[in-house]
């Protein structure tokens, strides 16, 4: 999948959760940072604002990772998975994984080694967005759609889309001083073709659950989904739901 068929589908919402999340993590100027899964690199961006390219560094096992190296030259950029980090112990002031941890082979490895490269003190934090709750609507409506259309259909869930589960991973882990948050966002479309457009590139696993399917049944998910948002016949918003998480390393 392409850096810009990622960004049109999900960076939309990425690009306001970036601020907001890294507002959580209270990442400041003269930090050192890691972005884990960083992607195209929305998150990566934000935090180079804050503290500089030069202090900050990204992993993710993707070829989307070329797409962050355009998007902010000067950062440390490895291909690499959150489960094997390649810096040394220590290396940063904080590690953060903006949706990614539901993507993690193993969540609870991936956390280890981001508190393994964070200093003692440092902070630790990752969001996912809302799937327990519903709070995510361009996913949530998605598979509600596909199994209006075929029951016995898959959908995209994680433990770790809940504030609990969360919340548990970082204790588990051994971090101190856990907190979570919900963080707000939204995304404006000029119209449902816009929308539709998106997951039509087969970005994640909704965007490739739809091109796995015959065409009748892409138009029966189209019209299905179309009706639960309520036809709109112009511009529209989606609103979306994240749960942050935090914590310090021992």
């Amino acid at each position: 999948v392409s850096g810009d068929a990622y960004d049109r589908f999900m960076g939309r919402y990425s690009l306001q959760l970036a601020p907001a999340f890294a507002d959580f993590a209270g990442v400041e100027a003269g930090q050192r940072v890691v972005d884990v899964g960083c992607g195209t690199g929305v998150l990566t961006e934000e935090l180079a604002r804050r503290v500089g390219a030069d202090h900050v560094a990204g992993a993710d096992p993707s070829p989307m990772l070329e797409a962050c190296a355009e998007r902010v030259p000067g950062a440390d950029l490895r291909q690499a998975s959150a489960e094997q980090l390649p810096w040394p112990d220590d290396s940063f002031d904080e590690a953060l994984a903006q949706l990614v941890v539901h993507f993690m082979d193993d969540p609870a490895k991936g956390v280890d080694e981001m508190a393994r490269v964070t200093r003692a003190g440092g902070v630790v934090a990752a969001s996912t967005w809302d799937f327990a709750g519903g709070g995510m609507k361009l996913l949530g409506t998605f598979w509600q759609s596909v199994r209006a259309v075929d029951p016995g259909a898959e959908s995209e869930m994680s433990p770790f889309g809940d504030r609990g589960h969360l919340d548990a991973l970082w204790r588990g882990q051994g971090l101190q001083e856990v907190e979570t948050e919900a963080l707000e966002v939204s995304s404006d479309y000029d119209d449902f073709d816009e929308l539709w457009s998106s997951f039509s590139r087969g970005v994640g696993p909704a965007g490739q659950h739809l091109l796995s399917v015959r065409p009748e049944q892409q138009e029966a998910i189209r019209a299905e989904y179309f009706a639960r948002i309520g036809e709109p016949s112009g511009s529209f918003e989606l609103s979306a739901r994240a749960w942050a998480v935090r914590g310090r390393v021992a």
